[in-house]
Parts: C-alpha cells; sequence; structure tokens
C-alpha cells in the first residue's frame, strides 16, 4: 500500500467515527490537516432557518480567524450565487492569483483567504450540505508561503469528498441544536389571538398558564377572561383593526403599541368559578396580560390579530438556585436569602423568618452583592429578573418552595 493509500484509508476510518461519535469531527480535523500538510481545517455548519452558526471544529485555529464572519457572509456575500452552483461534495480551489480560470490554484477566490486567516495562501473548500434548512462546509487554509494545494493532496480531498458528504448528512442534526427547544423553556406564555377571541397559537408556557389561574382559559378555542375583562380586550382589538383598514393617520403605530390588562379576582373567584390557585400572601389572583395588535403583513386587507404575552406572579418561574450556585458561587444560606428577597421581604423580615440575627442577614447581603458584582438591592433584583431559568414540572428538582415559606407553583 502506497502512502496516498494509506492516507487515505486512515481518514477514511476517522470519518466514519464520527457518526456514532459527533465529538470526533475535532480529531478527523487534526488529523486531515496534518495529511494534506496545510495551515488549518475549518468544519462549518450553518442552521439557515435560525441564522445560527452552529458548529465550527478545527485544529490550529488562531483568535484571528474569525469564523463567526462566515454568518453574515453566507447570507449575503454575492460570490455565493456562483458558490451555489457547483454541487455539494465538489471542492474549489481558491488560490490568491485572480484572472485565471476557476476551480484552479490560481482560480477565482469564492471566498478570500483572509476570511479565514489573515496573511494566508489559499483555500480549498467543498460545500458538503446546502439545502433550505442547513448549510455544512469545509475548509482548508494555506500558509501564507503556500500558493496552491499540490495535485496529490487534492486527489485526497477528491476521493474522500463523497464519504464527508455522507458522514455529514448522517450526523449532522447531532452537531445542529435545536434552536426551538433551547429558548421555548426562556420564553413567557404567549398566544396569538384572532379579532374574535379565537386562540391561533400558545406556546407551552400558555398552556402550563392554563392550569395556573383561572382567569384566563380557552373554551372551545376562544379566549376567555374574566368579566369585564374580556369585552374591553376584544373591543380594543376590533377598533384597531378597523382603524388599520381605514389606513387611518398613525393607525399602525396605535396598534402596535403594547397595552396592559391587570386581571384581578378580589372574590377569590373567576367567572362563576372558584380559582384552583391559592392567594398568594392572602392577596387575590392576579394576572397581568400584554398586547398588542398586529397583521401578517403590510397589507390593510390583512386580518388582525392580538399578540397576548402574560404574567402571573404564583406561577412565574422562580429563583433558579442551580443557577446562581454555578454561576455566582452563592451557598445555601445565600441562596436562601435571595430567594425571599426575591418574594418581597426586606432583610428584618428575612432574619426573623430564618431565625438568625439581623446582622447576619446583612453580612450575608453584602456577600451576595460581592459574589454578583452588584451594589444596591435593585442592581440585584435586575440581576435576577434576567437570570435564565429551567422549566419545572411540579417538583422534579426535589426541592420546594414550600420550604421556604412561598406557594408552590402549579
Amino acid at each position: 500500500m502506497n502512502s496516498s493509500d494509506f492516507q487515505h484509508d486512515r481518514l477514511l476510518h476517522a470519518i466514519y467515527a464520527t457518526i456514532e461519535h459527533p465529538s470526533e469531527w475535532k480529531d478527523f480535523c487534526a488529523q486531515f490537516r496534518k495529511s494534506i500538510g496545510v495551515a488549518s481545517v475549518h468544519l462549518c455548519v450553518f442552521d439557515r432557518q435560525h441564522e445560527l452558526f452552529s458548529c465550527a471544529e478545527g485544529f490550529s485555529v488562531r483568535e484571528t480567524e474569525p469564523l463567526e464572519l462566515i454568518r453574515p457572509l453566507y447570507r449575503d456575500d454575492a460570490r455565493l450565487e456562483w458558490l451555489r452552483a457547483f454541487p455539494p461534495g465538489k471542492w474549489l480551489h481558491c488560490g490568491s492569483h485572480r484572472g485565471s480560470a476557476p476551480n484552479t490554484g490560481d482560480g477565482l477566490p469564492v471566498f478570500e483567504p483572509d476570511l479565514f486567516a489573515a496573511g494566508g495562501g489559499f483555500v480549498s473548500l467543498c460545500k458538503l450540505i446546502d439545502s433550505g434548512a442547513l448549510t455544512a462546509m469545509i475548509a482548508c487554509r494555506g500558509s501564507a508561503q503556500d500558493v496552491a494545494l499540490p495535485a496529490a493532496e487534492r486527489a485526497l480531498l477528491e476521493r474522500l469528498a463523497p464519504h464527508l458528504v455522507r458522514a455529514l448528512h448522517l450526523s449532522v442534526r447531532r452537531l445542529l441544536p435545536d434552536a426551538d427547544a433551547l429558548t421555548s423553556n426562556a420564553r413567557p406564555p404567549a398566544m396569538l389571538v384572532s379579532v374574535s377571541g379565537e386562540v391561533l397559537h400558545s406556546n407551552e408556557a400558555a398552556q402550563r398558564l392554563l392550569r395556573a389561574t383561572s382567569l384566563v382559559r380557552v373554551r372551545g378555542k376562544r379566549l376567555a377572561f374574566a368579566a369585564p375583562y374580556q369585552a374591553r380586550f376584544l373591543e380594543d382589538v376590533a377598533i384597531s383593526e378597523a382603524r388599520l383598514k381605514s389606513r387611518a393617520s398613525g393607525a399602525r403605530a396605535a396598534a402596535a403599541r403594547f397595552r396592559a390588562l391587570r386581571i384581578v379576582d378580589a372574590a377569590g373567584a373567576a367567572d362563576g368559578e372558584r380559582s384552583r390557585a391559592a392567594p398568594l400572601r392572602g392577596g387575590p389572583d392576579v394576572l397581568y396580560a400584554f398586547y398588542n395588535v398586529v397583521t401578517a403583513g403590510e397589507m390593510t386587507g390583512m386580518r388582525a390579530m392580538a399578540a397576548l404575552m402574560f404574567y402571573h406572579p404564583r406561577s412565574a418561574p422562580e429563583v433558579d438556585e442551580q443557577v446562581l450556585a454555578s454561576a455566582f458561587e452563592l451557598s445555601p444560606a445565600e441562596c436562601r436569602i435571595v430567594h425571599l428577597l426575591v418574594d418581597g421581604l426586606t432583610p428584618k423580615e428575612i432574619a426573623a423568618q430564618v431565625n438568625v440575627q439581623y446582622d447576619t442577614v446583612r453580612k450575608q447581603l453584602q456577600s451576595i452583592f460581592l459574589k454578583t458584582a452588584t451594589r444596591r438591592q435593585p442592581d440585584l433584583l435586575r440581576l435576577l429578573m434576567n437570570l435564565p431559568a429551567r422549566c419545572r414540572g411540579g417538583d422534579a428538582d426535589g426541592r420546594s418552595r414550600a420550604a421556604l415559606g412561598a406557594t408552590e407553583d402549579p
């Protein structure tokens, strides 16, 4: 077996190892770079639906090699029409010399070498996947003194190309993050509602909200607030739609303005039924609905919709103490102080509730300020309001807010 066949077989084994273990792409890139003698190798996966630069594996990647440049360039660069004309699995060799025939060492550049690193002599690029959903590319960058990739190494790339395409097709979904799943837990309860009150769409957080309070319901696919908020909401949406259709001056800006409904069940009952959630600190059940009126396009004949977001104090995500502990290294006692601050207690009230001296709480609070790089309680609370939160079903994490003197989220 000659050296070319040996290199081919060794790289082929590394390629197919990635199907079972996608993390092996990094090892493949390292072997690939060494075998063909280039400065660096980059494997890039771009989620076109979410405009998410999803994966970048490489070897000898320097800080001066801004891989994130690929994202806007792949969307906007005019030369990409030329690149897209080539089928997946075809290598393009782009040298630093202009004016010659494409696909040679002296060919027209697809991506200038300095997009991968300042001073590179050439780029050999292969588009592995190019669909409406995603794009994947692998590129080899030569060093500054290299003019073109030698013929023997080009032949090796051509032999490997179909295997790279096949392996990446089989493993790419494991390389791509699920953007919807990653962001869904962070979204507030939200709905799209027609002018007549029909629910067109609701996210998972909104479905949980319907189980947490009687102040909003969906009956026969129609949104139902407690009276008199239902009539007020539908009337406002209908007026906005009428003004949009009549092209009244300022109608679009007025429709886009957010309004708020503060829906209160002062008697502990809503719409003739007892609220399923216990009152928070003895007060009434409260629901905040924020909404604006939108259309599916700029055409005035399009039906309007209300885009709603909800805040229900009792079922709002609590501060995640695992985030506090891992991000800021707060102790369990400090996490408890944070929870009680969020619940509205003063430091003196916290001291009384946890049965410690006020000075102890004050010292713990100073430690929390230091660890979170905040200086005052308002700064700390603003930080806590923007922390990520895990989606919790019941008491899945084995901890109940009731242990902290708060009502457990339904």
